[in-house]
């Protein structure tokens, strides 16, 4: 089911610690629910921002319980961004678009079997595809990854 969030253009910004539970898990910082209340996320929600200034590219925004959500942060990641466990940051987060790239959304028009493939996934499955796709850089990439997690190949 779809949220309002992706009809919403608003940047939040927010203090937060980053934590880590040990130390062969990634680090990750803690939302409260009432940071992103406006956006009215109902399950994992793709987002895009920063840590301090520095870019955290896709992220998943994933629900910890009812009052709280998390965002994983990578330790080559933390390292580039110069993040350690225990500091607290600065965090600016927005809504990520959840439109289709252009390869996986052709495929999905033009074809019959790629549609009934599309929409037998779970919206999880979904949004995992998408991701998938839109992390290649070249078009060919983009094109082959949507024919592989369609089954097309």
């Amino acid at each position: 089911m779809a949220s309002r969030a992706d009809d919403v253009a608003s940047t939040i910004t927010l203090r937060a610690r980053v934590e880590q539970h040990q130390p062969d898990l990634p680090r990750f910082v803690v939302v409260p629910d009432s940071a992103v209340e406006p956006w009215e996320l109902e399950d994992t929600t793709i987002i895009e921002g920063s840590v301090n200034g520095f870019a955290i590219g896709r992220r998943s925004l994933k629900r910890w319980d009812a009052d709280r959500w998390f965002l994983d942060l990578p330790g080559k990641w933390c390292l580039d961004a110069g993040v350690s466990t225990g500091d607290e940051v600065e965090l600016t987060l927005r809504v990520a678009s959840s439109a289709l790239p252009e390869e996986l959304a052709r495929l999905i028009g033009e074809s019959a079997s790629a549609q009934a493939a599309w929409e037998r996934l779970t919206a999880s499955q979904q949004r995992m595809l998408r991701e998938h796709v839109l992390a290649a850089r070249r078009s060919e990439t983009r094109e082959r990854r949507a024919r592989r997690g369609l089954g097309l190949v």
